[in-house]
This record gives C-alpha cells, structure tokens and sequence, in this order.
C-alpha cells in the first residue's frame, strides 16, 4: 500500500509543481492559524498581557501575506517563508511574555508591531505587482546529468559524495591534517575552502534528504545519513557557535519537507530541544575556551578532545539550568541585559528586542539613524579577501550599527558580534516607516522575479539546488544585516554554482505522457 503524499518528487518535478502542492496545503491549513490568531488575540487583549496590538499587526501581516501567496503562488516560496520567519521572530516575545516586551514603552512596542505590519504590507503588494511585471523563464534547465540517468538512487549517491566531502574535510581539520595546505594558500583563500567545503555539506545532506522524502530509503542509507549528520553536527559545534550548525539542519529539514510534503516534525522538535539544552551551557564555556574570540576558537577544534568537551558542556547546561530565575520583572532586566552571558535560545530569536532597541535609539536617545551606511559596505564586501586582503569586515555592517546607537564599542566588536537583523537595520537607516517600506518593496520585487525565474524549472538541476541555496539563506538570515546575508549568499551560492557547473547540461525536460495499454 502506497503512503499518501502531498507531493511526490521525481526527476521530472518542477519547482511550480511543488508551489503548487504547497499552495493546496496552505489553503487547507490557512483556517488554523486564523483560528490560533484570533485565540492568541483574544488572549493577549482581555488578559492584559503588553503588546496585544503589536501582535494582532504582526500575525496579521503574516497572514496577509500567506493568504495572498496562496491563490497566486508559482514557483520558489521566499515571499511565505519570510512571512513566516518574521511571524516567529517578532511575535514569540509577545506571546511567551518576554522581558524586552515587558520593560519596553508600551507606544513603542505598538510600532514596534506597526513596522511589522509595514513591511509585510509592502513585500506582499510588492511582490503581488512583480509577478504581474514578470514572466516565467522558459522550461529549460541545467540537468544533473547522473541524477538524471540514475534517478532518485543517483540523487542520493551524489549527496551521499557531497556531505561526505564536506564531513570528511571537518574532521582532517580537526586533525590538525588540513593546515599544511591552508598555509600554503594564498591569503583569503581559506574563505574560499571554506565556502566550498560548508557548500558540498550543505547541498550534500539537502538531496540526501531529497531523496529520502520522495521515496523509502533502506535501514544502511538511513544510517549513513544520520550518522553523517551527526558527526558533522558534533564537530562543527564543537567551537560552542551554535548558529554554525543551522546551514546543515535546515538543509535536512527543507529536504525531507521538499521530498515529501510533510513537515518533520520529529527532526524538527529533536533539534529544537537539544540546540536549546546546549544554548543553555554555550556561555560558561566560551568564557573557557574563547580567551581571543571566536575567530581564534573557531581554529582550534581537536576531535580527540571532542567527547570529554560535550560531556563537560552539558554538565555546564544542567548546572546553568537547576539555577532559580529571576523572580520579576526588574530582576530580569538585570539579568538579562544586552550581555551575552545570560542569553537563552528566545534571546537569541527575539529580534523584536532589536526593533525596539533602535526604536527607542532614535526616539528617546534622539540620535540620527545611518541613511544608507550601511548598504554602501556591501559593493565592497563582495569582492574575494583573495583580491582584497585589507577589505572591511564581514559584518562591518554590524559594527557601524552597534558602535553608532552606542550598543557596543568598537574594541568589543572584535570579540563578539550583536546580532541585528534586516527590519532593526533598516529603521537604523532610514527611522519608521521609511525603512520597512524600502525594505519590503525591494523584497518583495526580488521574490517575485526568482519565483518568475523557477517557476518552471527542474527540482533536481542546477537551478533547483541554487533556488535551494537562497531559500536556506534567507531562512538563516534573522540576525544578519543586509550587508552580512549578500556576502553569505554569494560566499556560498558562486562555489555551488561552479562545483556543479561541469556536470550539467542544459536541456527542455517534460514529463512523458503515460503509455497507453
């Protein structure tokens, strides 16, 4: 008996036939998270509980936002993702009642939830008009040739060659095996392996699980791929940055979804839970092992001594946990102030403490937002350290924000980066409104012509696995600035272009008609 699935994936699958399988599940599901709107609603007012109105605008922009993707949706779905990304990371301190809700100005958490609501508003209208401006692309992809040939068997063999790379290049590192090489590199070149090397891992495990989702996999596959997984997982955390395992986890997850139509939502929970308990332990051990920064702890990773740090990690984790929490609310802000030491896994997705951090900058502190500073870095941080070794900082885009609206000074950004996002950075640019409108239309635009240009291309080609790349970009960018995720998008896209470049060719694939008996 065959499982009943949403969507099933084969060499023939176009990236719009699985917006279509998700659009059918959204106008399926869409009536629940009215329902859990108006429950939350209704909650939040009559109890209350501070920023009820900020997550009525906040909820619904998202819904907004899912309700029209719903009924005019076509290919790579950037424009509900990010909807939903901004519903989970602006709206989860509300509805837990976190301590930046709670010690903020209630008029500022109100547009707070206003410029939210602005720039979900803009994105969807401005995505809704690109697709009217925009045309799909003709069907014709760049075909991985063995895939193509071996279909979802040669799909996961090339993933099982991809992360196998990639793991294999982390544990020579950890080995201390891959420094002959990297010294004999030009300077700036390290970026570059890197690049490529955490590329292979991440397009590795995401048709693994590709494959995975669209039909049974055996008990050895199944194996080999958790035990990659993990392995991977353990030593690229090892250096307690937490954030660096996300690329291969969503990568997983995305797969599994993508192949399947079905949410994992063991593999999803598992995660959660455990990234959570060592988010717990991270701090007392950076302050162990991080005595130069995490630039110089990310070199130092040794696999011998792996076991005996997770086993002393934990034990960190639990002790950090049996501590009693602050009993108020002003016991909270001294315990949880912009100081890193005491940040749990919802500081960590609170980026509506971002918002209101600048909101209250420019309104109480009067100080002057960027006007554009920092998008002007980017042109400049997209150029090789290869051809550039003296070029700015990755996250100078960061710094310029932090040391400007006085959260941090600039000797204490060479040890640790304060996280932003892209909606906080805007407003720092251009104050309200004018930033979350700039901001959405741009968006909104951009996804409307990627969703145009995949609409009708293969799942399994070169386009599908970029298309791939942008999504898990855009998903892991709820911290970065602007300048941040162009220079990690392009930092990991341009090496899986050119990795997959040599075994594809370029062909109009449609589906065979069914034979008639």
């Amino acid at each position: 008996m065959k499982r009943n699935r949403t969507f099933a994936l084969d060499r023939y699958t176009l990236i719009g036939e699985f917006a279509a399988s998700l659009k059918r599940l959204l106008r399926k599901r869409l009536w629940l998270f009215y329902a859990l709107f108006i429950v939350e609603s209704a909650y939040l007012f009559f109890s209350g509980k501070p920023g009820a109105y900020a997550f009525m605008m906040i909820a619904g922009s998202c819904l907004f936002t899912l309700q029209v993707w719903s009924r005019n949706g076509i290919g790579l779905p950037m424009l509900p993702l990010l909807a939903l990304q901004n519903l989970v990371i602006y709206s989860s301190p509300i509805v837990f009642g976190h301590a930046s809700v709670a010690l903020a100005k209630e008029s500022q958490v109100f547009q707070a939830g206003l410029e939210v609501l602005v720039f979900g508003a803009a994105m969807t209208a401005a995505w809704w008009a690109g697709m009217h401006v925009f045309s799909p692309s003709l069907p014709v992809s760049y075909v991985l040739v063995d895939v193509h040939r071996g279909g979802s068997g040669g799909l996961s063999r090339m993933g099982f060659i991809l992360a196998g790379i990639g793991t294999g290049y982390l544990v020579l590192q950890s080995l201390g095996l891959t420094q002959v090489l990297i010294d004999r590199l030009p300077a700036g070149a390290y970026s570059i392996v890197f690049a490529l090397v955490s590329g292979a891992s991440t397009c590795g495990f995401f048709t693994i699980a590709l494959s995975f989702g669209s039909e049974r996999a055996g008990p050895v596959k199944k194996l080999a791929f958790w035990a990659l997984l993990l392995a991977n997982s353990i030593i690229t955390t090892s250096t307690f940055l937490l954030s660096a395992v996300s690329g291969n986890v969503l990568a997983a997850a995305i797969g599994l979804f993508w192949g399947s139509g079905k949410v994992p939502w063991r593999f999803g929970i598992t995660v959660a839970l455990i990234l959570s308990f060592l988010n717990v332990g991270k701090f007392s051990m950076r302050e162990k092992y991080w005595p130069q920064g995490p630039d110089e702890a990310s070199l130092n990773m040794d696999l011998v001594g792996v076991p005996a740090r997770y086993s002393e990690w934990i034990q960190a984790s639990y002790a950090a946990m049996s501590q009693p929490g602050p009993a108020s609310a002003a016991d909270a802000a001294q315990a949880q102030p912009d100081s890193a030491s005491h940040q749990s896994l919802m500081d960590r997705i609170d980026n509506l403490q971002n918002l209101l951090f600048v909101i209250n900058a420019e309104e109480d502190g009067h100080m002057e937002p960027l006007h554009g500073e920092t998008y002007m870095l980017i042109p400049a941080l997209l150029i090789p350290r290869i051809l550039w070794e003296g070029k700015p900082r990755t996250h100078q885009g960061q710094v310029l924000l932090n040391v400007h609206f006085g959260r941090q000074d600039l000797n204490s950004t060479f040890t640790t980066y304060v996280a932003w996002g892209l909606l906080p950075e805007a407003y720092g640019n251009f104050g309200p409104f004018w930033g979350a409108l700039s901001l959405g239309v741009l968006g909104g635009i951009f996804f409307a012509w990627v969703e145009n240009r995949t609409a009708r291309k293969l799942v399994i080609s070169l386009e599908g696995i970029v298309g791939f790349g942008l999504i898990l970009n855009m998903l892991n960018s709820w911290e970065m600035v602007a300048s941040v995720l162009a220079t990690s998008t392009f930092q990991s896209l341009l090496p899986t272009f050119l990795a997959f470049a040599p075994f594809v060719r370029r062909q109009k694939l449609l589906r065979p008609e069914p034979e008639n008996n």
